[in-house]
């Protein structure tokens, strides 16, 4: 597999999604620590989720500022 680089919150969002698709496809898991996993992953990705929506909501602050002055 190749390395992706991680430095925006949608790098994390995407790679959270890939490792929960990993987890739900492995039957091989206990169904608890399964559970326990997708939700601690889920966790991750909804923070960078709100991450991502705020930074790219003080970068549109930020050029309305700029455009007023």
């Amino acid at each position: 597999m190749r390395d992706k680089r991680i430095n925006k919150p949608q790098h994390i969002k995407a790679l959270m999604q890939e490792q929960i698709n990993i987890l739900r496809r492995d039957d091989g898991l206990d169904p608890i620590d399964k559970a326990r996993a997708i939700a601690y992953l889920s966790n991750i990705a909804l923070t960078a989720i709100k991450d991502g929506d705020l930074e790219e909501r003080m970068k549109r602050i930020e050029l309305e500022m700029e455009d007023k002055r």
